[in-house]
């Protein structure tokens, strides 16, 4: 078997408040392979935001070890895990995060003039996707002259541009309606698996589950595995 894109290692997460220790996430261990979509789900507040956190390099684990690629993030300098999440992970929130003093072709531009390789190819390909997600004639807007359909998928454009290995999808649907969410999710989904992508997407809803290849649930601050 090929080896895993991600692997969690006896992973634990923990915040203090008010000198009383909460654990979010204890002893976690689980692999995830390349092209695989998995659902990250698990009731509010269990650590599910916390785990792609950890994945993505923005917090470091209390105890044990992450895996990207090969990669310990673990063993990096926050400044190290940034420019590693710069070059290999696309991130989706579910408030959309675009920056509002930017246009649409800027707010894609960004993570390119981030990890320093943008070309006259690259701003051929972002003109691309926005073709694609019927966005071409928006490209001079700013967000908040969109909808929020619109915004979701200039924030889906945006994880995708720099082409990472892995996308990471924080609710991606959970401030839209139910038509729009299912267009955007389906948007994701296509995109996603035609690149070859891998992503893990938290979710409460349960009908995003059924596109999935694996479910993982966190409970009691542990991750349970099981096929969709």
């Amino acid at each position: 078997m090929a080896a895993p894109v991600i692997e969690f290692r006896h992973l634990s997460k923990s915040y203090w408040e008010a000198d009383q220790e909460h654990v979010v996430l204890n002893d976690v261990n689980g692999k995830v392979y390349e092209g695989e979509f998995v659902v990250l789900f698990g009731k509010s507040g269990c650590g599910k935001s916390t785990l792609l956190n950890l994945i993505s390099g923005i917090d470091a684990p209390g105890r044990g070890d992450i895996l990207v690629e090969g990669q310990s993030l673990t063993g990096m300098s926050e400044d190290e895990r940034t420019l590693f999440r710069r070059r290999h992970i696309g991130f989706v929130f579910q408030s959309f995060n675009l920056i509002p003093t930017l246009t649409v072709r800027d707010n894609l531009l960004l993570p390119l003039e981030l990890t320093g390789r943008l070309d006259n190819g690259d701003r051929t390909d972002m003109a691309d996707m926005l073709e694609e997600l019927g966005m071409a004639q928006r490209m001079d807007f700013y967000p908040d002259k969109l909808s929020t359909g619109e915004q979701q998928r200039v924030a889906i454009a945006r994880a995708l541009i720099h082409k990472p290995a892995i996308i990471l999808a924080d609710e991606p649907t959970g401030n839209l309606d139910h038509d729009t969410g299912q267009e955007v999710l389906n948007l994701l989904d296509r995109l996603v698996r035609r690149a070859g992508r891998t992503m893990i997407m938290v979710t409460h809803s349960r009908e995003v589950i059924g596109l999935a290849d694996r479910l993982m649930t966190i409970r009691d601050c542990r991750l349970e595995e099981s096929d969709c």
